[in-house]
């Protein structure tokens, strides 16, 4: 049979011949799954759809006879019928059984887990018309699978769930014997646990009671999350050993459209790198990454089916008991575990008994086993069923330890109602190889390779097979389907580890953390690694790896956790270059939300790292501290210490390693764009582009550099560019509200306020992101006349402003409202604002905000009918000499107007339609018509009007209708 689920083989005979990766092994899946006649021009076209006919046919007929090749290497050659036009391929596949599962109605229940990944590992690169082919075929298998799952959810709650057969059977296999029939003393449990509705389920009891195993046999094949002890700091720990060996097939659910998963690819790969491997992955705030990652993973766990099994509840971590909550809530999935009810920490009971407020969880205490389960236990075992009261009270019920002593009596050991004490005997009459395998297993306390723990063991290569198989035998040890190995049971680990010397438990730890380290996934494990050395002695070293695992812990949007681990190590470490790291990261964590304490952080580890010894580690720090108060300067508004500070980041540059210069550089980039000093900060840019060429942030430099240089319409194409190639980015750049800036300065009103509102929905609670994206709206919805809106999203913006302790913020805040003031009639209120704004922007260079300011001071004197003030003009003439920008040209154009300029209008009309800025525009064409004849002015006022109403310009139309409104009555007049 052709095995098509999984990995693809040929399965005959009980062996198994994997399909190699090649094109005829393509054609042989195609040909097989189609099943009937397929015309040799279609065939061709598949595979060779920009060949010429012929030669497409002649490739066609060459692999043609390499599939038969392939074919009779199964024995299999006669199932390949080729015709001059057309070929068939009949051979019996494993999608045969599966349409058969998923029709037959009885049979939907036996679906209640997610059928083998389609074509698992089988790809290779060209031929892209078979893989969409390919991709496209699984996505409708998979909603197969998914639709009679859906059914036999649906059915759960009125008949039993039945245990779920193994999809692909061999032939002649019969069907694995019932669950119940396996635990003695559990039919009514497996049929309550089958039946519950509710969407968790939690059983409590002590260790070795068999929760697990009545969960196990309920629902034999479903998706395990598994608690570890000594893991429960690291975050999703659980989830990633569910997710790790199962990346094809989330690779595959990820390139199915209907399932929503690929807006989330780079948010899942912060927990699984492979997922986006030499990718940088978008920068985003904690509060972001936590609530992307969440959604993420709730969604994939629901892809891999309708139940989810959590083992060992009491040690798992707290961010997967927060997504556990999000299942339930959701309830697309219904989730079933297992705690230690007296292990509980009191947070994980407040949080069961939140769940149980809910009506989303229900808890039930699994009992112990009782005298008949004993009994039919040592039936079963052909022993005397009257020592069942003897061996009740020594196990009290507990299956594990029955089966412990069970194992005793058979190896003629005396009963002893301690299992520690069996399982010592046991591990003492192991070898010394044996017995350092089991210890290094209880120590890592997961599974892993034999090789890894035969390195923390110490066993040499010889010895390491051996040991392996006595310890499997003495069932301490068990091996995954992976081929790793771990403690049997947490008693058997709890047990060893009460065994070991002192000593021999804290070098087996070091080793395990040297090993555990060095590891490729160590550094995914940094948490782990911590822990082991914590363990050990070593809380020095330990310190420095949760350094590391308070930047992951950041990563995926646990930021009070990483707050917490940064602030003890800058309290604990003796190492004055940790102690500073860890300081520095927590300055950084308060840049965005509260810039004055962020400064003031920054400013001491600056102060501090001469402290540090080591050049090149001093020099990092202290490269890191200035660039941070470089960012912190501009975003304050005080260019001048930024420039200053500036200046003594540059020479640090060359010597800092390659991610903090990237960093260093955009700081840079961005002091540059608003000095303004353009041609500096594009050279900026082709260093940046020369140290990371992939970097996506190159593309937002690019389009933010256009528009202070002010090319707006080529900075507005940047960032649709940017939007387009990295729309997952959006929430790591500000790429919604850059365009945002640039769409409403074209003009582009209604996509202006989308990408606004798009901003703020993606850097929701981000105060320094929020406050951009709504003064960007507010000067939006004041030039759409919406001022009520308008009014409330710039008081808004004032608020975040004033409350990050940023002069630019607040200035830029009220000179906006002031604009709005202005165009409504409020002009005491636009007075009052603009008076506001002046010491803040006392000390800006900045020629737009200057300019911006300046300008409405001019329109304001007007409306009062007081004579120009040619200070205004001059102050906005001179940032001519810094920036040629168009909005800067058309504010001193308006400004010489009031002074009588007789060809301002002109200018300001060439200048905006030249740089597409169709606002300006039309204020300079209502402008011209003042001093022109009415039939001169009448074309001019046509076009004004219609930009206006295209465009949404509602202060501008009414001009412009009032204008054609007089023009009109002198015209009847005359």
């Amino acid at each position: 049979m052709l095995k098509l689920l999984g990995v693809p083989a040929w399965q005959a005979d009980g062996a198994e011949s994997t399909l190699p990766a090649t094109l005829p092994a393509c054609l042989l899946i195609h040909l097989a799954c189609v099943g009937h006649w397929v015309e040799r021009g279609q065939l061709a076209a598949l595979f060779w759809p920009d060949a010429e006919r012929e030669q497409a046919r002649h490739h066609l007929r060459i692999n043609l006879h390499r599939l038969r090749q392939l074919l009779a290497g199964f024995g299999q050659a006669e199932a390949l019928v080729a015709e001059r036009q057309r070929v068939r391929l009949l051979l019996p596949h494993d999608l045969a059984l599966l349409h058969m599962a998923c029709a037959e109605a009885d049979g939907a229940e036996l679906l209640a887990r997610p059928a083998a990944a389609w074509l698992q590992g089988f790809r290779f690169a060209a031929f892209d018309e078979f893989w969409r082919w390919a991709d496209e075929r699984g996505a409708l298998l998979q909603r197969q699978w998914d639709d009679a799952a859906r059914r036999a959810l649906q059915r759960a709650g009125s008949a039993p769930w039945q245990a779920p057969l193994r999809l692909l059977l061999d032939p002649g296999e019969a069907p694995p014997p019932d669950a119940g029939d396996a635990l003695c003393g559990r039919t009514d449990w497996l049929t309550q646990v089958r039946c519950e509705t509710t969407p968790a389920l939690v059983l409590l009891g002590e260790a070795g009671v068999g929760k697990t195993s009545v969960l196990k046999a309920a629902f034999p094949g479903a998706p395990l999350l598994q608690g570890r002890e000594g893991l429960a700091q690291m975050p999703y720990r659980p989830v990633v050993e569910l997710l790790l060996p199962q990346l094809d097939l989330l690779r595959a659910l990820l390139r199915q459209p209907e399932r929503g998963l690929a807006a989330y690819r780079l948010d899942l790969a912060r927990l699984l790198p492979e997922l986006a491997v030499d990718e940088v992955l978008p920068p985003l705030d904690a509060l972001t990454a936590r609530a992307r990652l969440l959604e993420g993973l709730a969604r994939v766990l629901e892809a891999l089916g309708p139940l989810l099994l959590v083992d060992d509840l009491q040690w798992v971590d707290a961010a997967s008991l927060e997504l556990l909550a999000l299942l339930g809530h959701r309830g697309r999935l219904r989730w079933r575990g297992a705690a230690r009810g007296e292990e509980l920490s009191p947070e994980q009971r407040r949080w069961l008994a939140r769940q149980q407020d809910g009506q989303r969880l229900r808890s039930l205490p699994l009992p112990g086993l009782a005298l008949d389960a004993v009994q039919q236990l040592l039936g079963r075992a052909g022993q005397n069923t009257a020592d069942a009261p003897a061996l009740l009270a020594a196990s009290h019920g507990n299956a594990f330890v029955l089966g412990e002593l069970l194992r005793a009596r058979a190896d003629g050991v005396a009963v002893s109602p301690r299992v520690h004490e069996l399982l010592m005997r046991r591990w003492q009459a192991l070898t010394p190889a044996a017995r350092s395998l089991i210890g290094a297993a209880a120590v890592l306390a997961r599974p892993l390779p034999l090789a890894v723990l035969g390195s923390v063991a110490g066993v040499v290569d010889d010895e390491l097979l051996p040991a392996a198989r006595q310890a499997l035998e003495a069932a301490l040890l068990r091996e995954e389907a992976d081929g790793a190995l771990q403690c049997r049971h947490d008693l058997v680990r709890e047990a060893v580890l009460a065994l070991l010397p002192a000593f021999e438990a804290q070098s087996l730890r070091q080793r395990a953390a040297l090993a555990l380290g060095a590891r490729t996934e160590g550094a995914a494990e940094p948490l782990a690694v911590a822990a082991l050395w914590q363990a050990a002695g070593e809380a020095q070293t330990a310190l420095a790896w949760l350094h590391r695992g308070a930047a992951q812990q950041k990563l995926r949007g646990r930021y009070d956790e990483a707050l917490a681990l940064w602030q003890r190590v800058a309290t604990e470490s003796r190492e004055p270059a940790l102690a500073l790291q860890a300081r520095l990261s927590l300055a950084e964590c308060a840049l965005l939300h509260d810039l004055p304490a962020g400064r003031q952080a920054l400013q001491q580890v600056l102060e501090l790292a001469g402290a540090v010894a080591d050049p090149a580690q001093r020099e990092q720090i202290e490269g890191q501290a200035l660039a941070g108060l470089v960012d912190n300067a501009v975003f304050s508004g005080d260019l001048g210490a930024a420039a200053a500070l500036a200046q003594q980041l540059r020479p640090l540059l060359p010597r800092l390693p390659l991610a903090e210069r990237c960093s260093a550089c955009e700081v840079l980039i961005e002091l540059a764009m608003r000095e303004p000093d353009i041609p500096a900060a594009w050279a900026l840019l082709g260093q940046l582009r020369h140290l990371a060429p992939a970097r996506p942030s190159l593309l937002s430099y690019e389009g933010q550099i256009h528009w202070f240089g002010g090319q707006v319409r080529a900075a507005r194409d940047a960032f649709e560019l940017l939007l387009e190639r990295h729309p997952d980015y959006c929430r790591g750049l500000t790429i919604e509200n850059d365009l945002g800036v640039m769409l409403q300065a074209l003009g582009d009103l209604a996509r202006a306020e989308a990408m606004a509102r798009r901003s703020l929905v993606s850097w929701q609670g981000v105060a320094h992101t929020e406050t951009l994206s709504l003064l960007m709206l507010g000067l939006t919805l004041t030039s759409a006349g919406r001022y009520g809106e308008a009014r409330g999203v710039l008081d808004r913006a004032l608020e975040l402003g004033r409350s990050q302790g940023s002069a630019l913020f607040e200035g830029e805040a009220l000179v906006r409202r002031a604009r709005l003031y202005w165009q409504s009639g409020c002009i005491d209120l636009a007075e009052a604002d603009l008076d506001a704004a002046e010491p803040l922007l006392a000390s800006s260079h900045d020629p737009l905000r200057v300019s911006h300011l300046a300008w409405l001071r001019g329109l304001l004197r007007d409306f009062r009918g007081l004579p120009p003030d040619p200070a205004l003009a001059e102050r906005v003439r001179a940032l001519l000499a810094r920036s040629r920008h168009p909005l800067v040209q058309i504010r001193l154009a308006r400004l010489d107007g009031l002074a009588g300029d007789a060809g301002a209008a002109a200018r300001q009309v060439a200048i905006a339609r030249d740089a597409g800025l169709l606002e300006p525009l039309t204020e300079g064409l209502l402008l011209q018509t003042a001093a022109l004849p009415v039939a001169e002015a009448r074309p001019l006022l046509l076009e004004a009007a219609e930009l206006a109403q295209r465009q949404g310009f509602a202060e501008l139309l009414n001009r412009a209708d009032a204008t054609l409104r007089s023009h009109a009555l002198l015209i009847n007049g005359h």
